[in-house]
């Protein structure tokens, strides 16, 4: 670009002081376009519409500073934008590279990097999911392009189907298809890598539950989309989901009652002798802090 503003000066530096005035303002305007036509020639652009809603129950909008739109089917989603579901909201997203994104009932997320390549594969595709649950499936981008942030997770995908509840004090994925790896701010992270895997990431620690782990069990409900994908339209479903989730009464024999999940070893008084009581932990697989 030096030798552009180079011309630039020398133009206005080199003009005669009684030159036709209006002669220099045609060649100072000629001289702006060429340098605005590299500018853009060299310099990759963002769409104006990243995304599409194919999918909209009422109770969804897209928020930009302070101002909220009502989405609607067909509505543009756009980088900088975060979408915002009610009670009974639902959108569904169909990216320009073909990603798919589901952002569920009481939900927020953040459209916060999108840059598109003229083959229309994304370069970068950042999501920040800020809260509720979420269903995502990528495109035909390279998969180092997608890059998925919650309060306590990074998340990274290798040509992934995969669901996601975000809460403030923990991130929850189960994984479909593919491979992910799901790392907290301390850099301490778990590879997921069988279908039904599902991985937990708190600011403390993260943790791999695998498909026979019966700690999975109780988590595998908090699924929505694992549990019911039937409002959504074909293009968001995966196969098979409800295989990796087990009822109430599957998970506890005999109870109504949902199991619970205990990860740490404590001991019961009864009349004055204290026993240890049985727990069951989660599945870290070795090297799990990198």
């Amino acid at each position: 670009m030096a030798p552009v503003v180079s011309r630039i000066v020398s133009f206005i530096a080199g003009s005669p002081k009684h030159c036709d005035k209006q002669a220099m303002m045609k060649q100072f305007s000629r001289t702006v376009l060429f340098v605005l036509g590299l500018l853009l020639a060299v310099v990759p652009a963002f769409a104006e519409g990243e995304g599409t809603a194919v999918g909209v129950n009422p109770d969804a909008s897209a928020r930009l500073g302070s101002t909220d739109r009502v989405l609607q089917v067909g509505a543009d989603v756009s980088v900088g934008e975060v979408i915002v579901t009610g009670a009974v909201g639902q959108v569904q997203i169909i990216f320009d590279d073909e990603t798919r994104l589901v952002v569920g009932p009481r939900s927020a997320l953040l459209i916060e990097n999108y840059l598109l390549a003229s083959n229309n594969r994304a370069q970068k595709l950042t999501i920040n999911a800020l809260g509720g649950s979420f269903r995502f499936i990528t495109g035909k981008s390279p998969k180092p392009a997608y890059t998925i942030n919650t309060p306590t997770a990074s998340i990274a995908v290798r040509g992934t189907e995969f669901d996601l509840v975000v809460e403030r004090s923990n991130t929850k994925v189960m994984l479909f298809d593919g491979a992910l790896r799901v790392c907290n701010d301390a850099n301490d992270c778990q590879e997921l890598t069988s279908r039904c895997e599902v991985g937990l990431a708190s600011n403390q620690r993260t943790l791999l539950y695998r498909r026979n782990d019966p700690s999975r069990e109780p988590l595998s409900a908090e699924f929505r989309y694992a549990r019911f994908q039937g409002a959504l339209l074909q293009p968001f479903r995966v196969r098979n989901p409800g295989t990796c989730v087990e009822s109430r009464t599957d998970a506890n024999p005999g109870s109504s009652s949902p199991a619970t999940q205990t990860t740490t070893t404590g001991t019961q008084t009864n009349g004055g002798s204290t026993t240890p009581t049985a727990t069951t932990t989660p599945v870290v697989r070795p090297g799990g802090k990198n």
